[in-house]
């Protein structure tokens, strides 16, 4: 007797779930895929080997809240608003450096050359995963929003209030490449071809710069700030957060401008507050603010509910390499690994 439609195209997965005892600010997958980390808001660290029933590993980090996490050859590096930047690997912890009286609020990492940047108040710091400084970047209008760092690794791109500057690594005396838009920016990525800047406004909308040419894109008519931002693997998706869909622009051919988004994985009156990409395919993950978290695709009605990672908003989202696991994290300390492995 051949399976029902909703049968044959479910999809398999394995759930790990735990309640920690403060909010989940960051998750991330290791760098070898093969275990990853839920940050939290009292300033500790909880690691998860993904082919392991282990309990999670805790570590304490931070002296307040742990506001930045992500993965490092070997290990996990972390801000806090100790203003320390710490790595966490097997061989224990270490701390990287120390910014006086100041927040580290969000952290940038190039894989291929080893490189960290921290931000710090309105600096950028610049480390290799030993600590030895590779520069600062200082010369900001307002306290740095978020930060990313291009596919090479050489350039470095900072939000503030007003638009973006660009810095390059290597060159010790600049001055930045200013991409101007009047407002206040609140979030950072970068394509991963390299192509495109985008930034989230406090306005309820998205803004973006095409590098080459510094041509502009407005995307408006967000219901709330995106606070979320994911790229499909092929630069062609981009997904945000901010309604009660998910939002995916195609930056395909001529790019997103004058085309309406795909609008996926609707949450029937509910905001979706985070969303990431599957790192090979197109499928879209979307966390909400009732803890719930789906599957969708760009150009496509079907969702796939998972298990929710908890009973208060998504904080945040991450696949490991591989795409076989998915990590979600909420306010309420709601904490999830979905194992797709086989499925």
């Amino acid at each position: 007797m051949p399976a029902a439609p909703e049968a044959a195209g479910a999809i398999r997965r394995r759930v790990r779930r735990w309640n920690l005892p403060a909010a989940v600010t960051a998750v991330a997958a290791a760098a070898d895929g093969r275990s990853g980390a839920f940050a939290l808001g009292d300033g500790s660290l909880r690691r998860v080997g993904f082919a392991e029933e282990a309990a999670l590993d805790a570590v304490a980090l931070h002296e307040g809240a742990v506001l930045a996490l992500a993965a490092v050859p070997g290990g996990f590096v972390t801000g806090g608003d100790d203003g320390r930047v710490v790595l966490a690997s097997p061989e224990g912890e270490r701390v990287l450096h120390q910014e006086p009286r100041r927040w580290v609020t969000h952290l940038a990492v190039h894989a291929g050359s080893r490189t960290i940047v921290a931000a710090a108040g309105k600096a950028a710091i610049g480390l290799d995963l030993a600590g030895n400084p590779l520069g600062r970047w200082d010369a900001h209008p307002s306290t740095i929003a978020g930060i990313a760092l291009n596919p090479t690794g050489k350039r470095l791109a900072v939000a503030h209030y007003n638009g973006v500057s660009l810095w390059w690594l290597a060159s010790r005396q600049q001055s930045p490449t200013k991409l101007v838009w009047k407002g206040s920016h609140i979030g950072l990525s970068w394509s991963p071809n390299g192509k495109y800047l985008m930034t989230a406004m406090q306005e309820n909308e998205l803004h973006g710069w095409r590098v080459a040419d510094s041509a502009e894109m407005r995307m408006a008519g967000l219901a709330a700030k995106a606070k979320s931002l994911a790229w499909s693997a092929d630069s062609r998706w981009l997904a945000n957060s901010g309604a009660d869909v998910v939002t995916c622009w195609d930056f395909s051919g001529r790019g997103p401008m004058g085309r309406p988004p795909a609008e996926i994985c609707p949450g029937e009156g509910r905001l979706v507050t985070a969303v990431a990409i599957h790192p090979k395919m197109a499928i879209v993950a979307a966390g909400y603010e009732n803890g719930a978290v789906r599957l969708g695709r760009p150009g496509h009605e079907r969702t796939t509910d998972l298990e929710a990672a908890g009973a208060a908003s998504v904080t945040a989202l991450a696949w490991s390499p591989s795409g076989d696991q998915l990590l979600a994290g909420t306010e309420d300390g709601g904490a999830a690994l979905y194992d797709f492995a086989g499925g």
